[in-house]
């Protein structure tokens, strides 16, 4: 067996060990868990909480707190006019107990509801609202309506929905009874395990839990198949980490039906003990149940084989398990008895029930997983250093496991450091081979390890050698004391090995290359001091005076020509308009000499908006007022 060998064996293992039937049940804590999720629903904010919170609880066997309180707040929040109101009401006063509902209105807004233009949903809340409360239904009037509304609409929501209204139906239930093969037709398989609808838990479990109420009611098998039924449930259990009171309502309802019907049973069988094998642990523990984890009564487990996953031996054939002392669930099997080799093993077990039952589906032929584990010898080792050329005879020194080198070994870059053992199966006493083996150089001084990988040959023999000189560079080029461990494990070795086997003192040769002295990561960094910008130097007092001078020119100019040629105001209007802009536009120069001088530029923005806004308002008026003379 070759190193990749249990690692394909490891995938062939959980591969092949799905087998169609299911893999798992709700335990305790499962249940714990959905009671959890429903306590914490509390306080509840609408009638559907209130409603799958005490269906859930029901099923769980637990005790809703304060039942009165909630029987109020379901008298309180009813409402009389909507359908859905009363159907979560009735439905849950009758689940509660105890609860005597008394709405006035409520059987004239039910009965109302089933007219010929009422969906299939609607027909579900008034049928099983008036059923609730104690009120007759014309089967008759319902069934045609809901023909009617199929026709319309036969999605598989809705077929679940007629499928629950049929079940509480007079008369004869077959058109409905058929559609069931349609519905089922539908559903999606995944990885060849699980069968689901569109839309996850609550669409699921409303149709298969309508599908065995109908059947349930008109006595006839639904058009399910055992391998069907077994590949739903392995669906709903793995939704059994639902977050919401209504997913664990959903989930336990159905989980409770798939226990109780009369067609389908599902039986989940699975390892109740450690499933690695030994002599110390021979015996194998499985448990036989119905997927809410309740005992099927007396059965005959057998397995049926056992086949090794390596090379698909059978090592074991019609091997009856026993029951368990004080466990009517469990069942154990000595497995070590037939003295199997190590390796990986597919059990295919069966449960047959001593008074025949043939509601019992997945029960035959369910795999189960184990692997068998052995202890392992090292034998034959030797230890020792042979010259690099190979001229020299190897110094070798033999080793008992356990035992560690006399002296420690000495070896320098000229030689080269060798090791060879072999690996024994204690249990069958033959030669083997391990996923890990390896040779562990350890420095004494720095902690610093080498690790090196012992392969064997053809006849399985581990030989191991490093050229001291080759390596140096891996070893730092550290010459000192070293530890030398062997360390061999595997999935199937029950004892694995960290062997100290002596201590080695080794010689490398300078560094080519050597590094600077490293500095401390960690010691304190030189402090940094932030220096900003200095500031430019300005022009001289001279330049600066004479560019003002400049920029002033143009404005005596303006005035000069002004003075010159006359200033005409005659036009000007004479309105708060004009004078307003004017002003405005006067303020907007000096706030820019403003800005120029002292004023950053945030405040000069917050000021410019206010005197550009009067400004603006100001010309507007002032351009209607001329254009208005104008005219």
């Amino acid at each position: 067996m070759d190193r990749g060998t249990p690692v394909l064996l490891l995938f062939i293992f959980c591969a092949v060990g799905q087998a169609l039937t299911p893999t798992t049940y709700l335990t305790t804590a499962d249940k714990d868990r959905l009671r959890d999720v429903i306590i914490r629903a509390q306080p509840f904010a609408d009638l559907a909480t209130i409603h799958y919170a005490v269906l859930g609880s029901s099923i769980l066997g637990v005790k809703i707190p304060n039942a009165q309180d909630v029987c109020k707040q379901i008298k309180n929040k009813a409402d009389p006019k909507s359908l859905e109101s009363l159907y979560y009401a009735a439905t849950t006063s009758k689940t509660l107990g105890n609860c005597q509902l008394s709405l006035s209105g409520a059987r004239q807004t039910l009965e109302g509801a089933i007219k010929d233009e009422a969906s299939v949903q609607d027909l579900f809340y008034a049928v099983h609202g008036l059923k609730n409360l104690g009120h007759t239904v014309e089967s008759a009037k319902v069934s045609k309506i809901m023909t009617t509304a199929l026709k319309k609409d036969d999605s598989v929501l809705n077929l679940g929905y007629a499928f629950h209204v049929a079940s509480q139906l007079q008369g004869d239930m077959n058109s409905f009874f058929e559609r069931i093969e349609d519905v089922i037709v539908q559903a999606d398989e995944v990885d060849g395990k699980h069968l689901q609808f569109e839309g996850g838990l609550s669409i699921t479990a409303t149709i298969m839990s309508g599908v065995y109420r109908l059947a349930d009611a008109i006595k006839k098998v639904p058009t399910v198949t055992g391998e069907q039924a077994v590949k739903f449930t392995n669906y709903f259990l793995s939704r059994k980490f639902v977050q919401t009171a209504k997913g664990a309502a959903q989930l336990l309802d159905i989980l409770k039906l798939l226990t109780v019907n009369k067609y389908h049973i599902p039986v989940a069988v699975t390892v109740a003990s450690n499933s690695a094998l030994s002599t110390d642990n021979p015996v194998i523990q499985v448990r036989v149940t119905n997927v809410l984890g309740d005992p099927l009564g007396p059965l005959t487990v057998t397995a049926d084989t056992a086949t090794r996953l390596g090379d698909s031996a059978v090592i074991m054939s019609k091997k009856a398990f026993t029951p368990v002392q004080g466990d009517n669930s469990a069942y154990s099997l000595n497995f070590m008895e037939s003295k199997p080799l190590r390796g990986f093993y597919k059990v295919s077990v069966s449960a047959v029930p001593v008074k025949p039952d043939s509601r019992l589906v997945g029960n035959t032929g369910a795999s189960i997983n184990v692997k068998v584990m052995t202890k392992v010898g090292i034998e034959k080792v030797e230890v020792g250093t042979v010259d690099r050329d190979q001229a020299t005879t190897p110094k070798a020194t033999k080793l008992e496991q356990g035992k560690k080198l006399g002296t420690p070994l000495e070896a320098d870059h000229h030689q080269k450091l060798v090791m060879k053992f072999i690996l024994q199966d204690m249990n069958a006493g033959t030669t083997m081979t391990s996923h890990q083996a390896f040779v562990q150089l350890l420095n004494k001084q720095t902690k610093q390890e080498i690790v090196f990988v012992a392969e064997p040959d053809s006849s399985s023999v581990y030989k191991f050698d490093v050229d001291l000189n080759n390596k140096a560079k891996d070893f730092g080029y550290m010459s000192g004391d070293y530890e030398l461990n062997l360390i061999v494990g595997d999935s199937v070795i029950a004892n694995p090995v960290k062997w100290y086997m002596g201590d080695l003192k080794l010689t490398f040769p300078p560094n080519p290359n050597p590094s600077k002295p490293s500095q401390n990561p960690y010691a304190p960094k030189p402090e940094i001091h932030h220096v900003f910008r200095e500031q430019e130097k300005r022009p001289s007092s001279t330049v600066s005076n004479t560019f003002s001078v400049l920029i002033v020119v143009p404005f005596l100019l303006l005035i000069i020509l002004w003075l010159r040629i006359g200033i005409n105001l005659s036009n000007f209007p004479c309105s708060l308009s004009s004078f307003g802009f004017h002003l405005g536009l006067g303020g907007i120069f000096g706030l820019f000499g403003l800005f120029w001088l002292q004023l950053d530029m945030f405040t000069t923005l917050k000021l410019l908006a206010l005197l550009g806004t009067f400004t603006f308002l100001t010309g507007h008026g002032l351009l209607s007022h001329l254009a208005a003379s104008k005219k």
